[in-house]
């Protein structure tokens, strides 16, 4: 069998060349490649029979007439279902393999935000005793506060078990009314309910896919529901939110802050208003590298390299109707 690594993205998003080489160490019986320029790939994916990538082109998709199944090393898909709505390819992601660790980063972005760590930091690079300005913010105590988590899959759900551990109640939004209720979840409600959540939450956060349903979901009027003193935290895809409302937003005060580890586009351009607004607290995209990412993928897609083989069902098949 024919196996294809082509995850490089540089600086971070790359397969090291030991993930690829244990992949391999692994698989003794099939052909394991590592393809890295645009060149590589088109040329290793004509007879891929399993790809490992991140991503895909068109063009890449028509040539690779042997597919059979694709893993992706992220959980989102969007850019791949389309391209292979057409053909009889088993398409799995790693979702709730970085769980914990996004999970904890959403966490940690909401407790900096309602005790303004964001601001503290910013006061100590000027050497500013900033005590009676940090003070003045009011913030109710975590058990007297309430979580609004807009998503409930594997990530939405750790988010708020952590929560309710720390003593908040916890409301969940989602589109499948049908599913358990996850624990440490108070209630939940859905799409058509999420203004109705945000006017009663002290913190959002976004761990909901991307899809068509999803796409900017977060906009001025959703923003214009949340409370003056409510945190926003998005560990999910930038496309959710409205960039422009929530810049506006956040400038006349129609919310206190946002903690953002995604964005419309990555790298954020350096001329991107998020920069310079004092209630933002930005992180590169860095949720999902608690641990060591690429050895848990691996280890991934191993486990499901032997349900292959074995002609058991995958792990992690996406939905393509859904889109995740």
């Amino acid at each position: 069998m024919r196996i294809v690594a082509a995850v490089h993205d540089p600086p971070v998003w790359t397969l090291p060349a030991a993930q690829v080489r244990r992949i391999a160490s692994a698989l003794p019986e099939d052909q394991v490649v590592d393809a890295r320029s645009p060149e590589e790939r088109l040329a290793a994916f004509v007879d891929a029979d399993v790809i490992v990538t991140a991503r895909m082109s068109a063009d890449e998709v028509a040539v690779a007439r042997n597919l059979k199944w694709v893993q992706s090393t992220a959980v989102g898909v969007e850019w791949l279902g389309p391209l292979l709505s057409s053909r009889d390819v088993v398409i799995t992601n790693v979702r709730g393999v970085h769980s914990e660790t996004i999970a904890e980063h959403a966490i940690a972005l909401v407790l900096a935000l309602r005790r303004r760590l964001h601001l503290a930091a910013s006061r100590q690079a000027t050497r500013t005793w900033a005590q009676t300005e940090l003070q003045d913010v009011r913030v109710p105590a975590l058990s007297e506060s309430r979580l609004v988590v807009v998503g409930l899959g594997a990530i939405g759900s750790r988010v708020a078990a952590l929560a309710r551990g720390l003593g908040m109640r916890v409301t969940g939004v989602r589109r499948r009314l049908d599913q358990p209720i996850p624990d440490g979840v108070e209630q939940v409600t859905g799409p058509n309910g999420l203004k109705a959540a945000l006017a009663t939450a002290d913190a959002v956060v976004l761990a909901a896919p991307k899809t068509a349903e999803t796409r900017v979901m977060i906009g001025a009027e959703e923003l214009a529901a949340m409370r003056p003193s409510a945190v926003l935290v998005n560990v999910a895809r930038g496309r959710l939110i409205d960039d422009a409302a929530l810049v506006d937003a956040l400038e006349r005060g129609v919310i206190a802050a946002a903690g953002l580890d995604a964005f419309t586009r990555e790298p954020l351009a350096d001329g991107d208003p998020l920069w310079r607004l004092p209630n933002v607290l930005i992180t590169p995209h860095t949720a999902p590298f608690g641990g060591d990412y690429w050895e848990a993928a691996v280890d991934f897609f191993l486990q499901n390299m032997d349900r292959f083989r074995r002609g058991e069902p995958l792990l992690n098949v996406i939905d393509r109707a859904g889109g995740y």
